[in-house]
């Protein structure tokens, strides 16, 4: 099953990096410099249905301009985003403090600490993947 993910990152290499190694994995893959391109950042609420969600997962470096990659997501959150909803969340960041990984663990982020293996991200795309299959699954199961 083919994935949409969205990638933010100010790091044009980074941001490159995994565009080109998620895609080769067969996924869909936006990558963005800023959160502040992502279109639906100022909506009162996501535009994504459940079983038509705008993205499937999300990654973000936690230091950008604009906005950090946590405040980022707790707005989206607030919004009803979706893969926010079932977990399928990342911060990636050389600067996690027990402070943002204490708030990341209450908000159901997952966390890269930089550097990181592609391994660990191939592996947690893959944990999400299972799980967008089983929501898709038991949505059908029950209209």
């Amino acid at each position: 099953m083919k994935l949409r993910i969205l990638v933010f990152d100010d790091d044009a290499e980074l941001r490159t990096m995994l565009h080109t190694a998620l895609s080769s994995k067969g996924h869909e893959v936006t990558a963005l410099a800023d959160p502040s391109e992502f279109p639906f950042i100022n909506k009162k609420s996501c535009p994504c249905l459940p079983n038509e969600p705008c993205a499937d997962i999300l990654i973000a470096d936690n230091v950008m301009p604009n906005i950090e990659g946590i405040d980022f997501f707790k707005k989206l959150k607030k919004n009803g985003c979706h893969p926010l909803i079932n977990g399928n969340v990342a911060i990636m960041s050389g600067y996690l403090t027990i402070h943002y990984m204490n708030e990341l663990n209450d908000l159901d982020i997952q966390y890269f600490r930089k550097p990181f293996k592609l391994s660990d991200i191939f592996e947690w795309v893959d944990e999400c993947q299972v799980r967008i299959e089983e929501s898709r699954n038991t949505a059908n199961l029950n209209p």
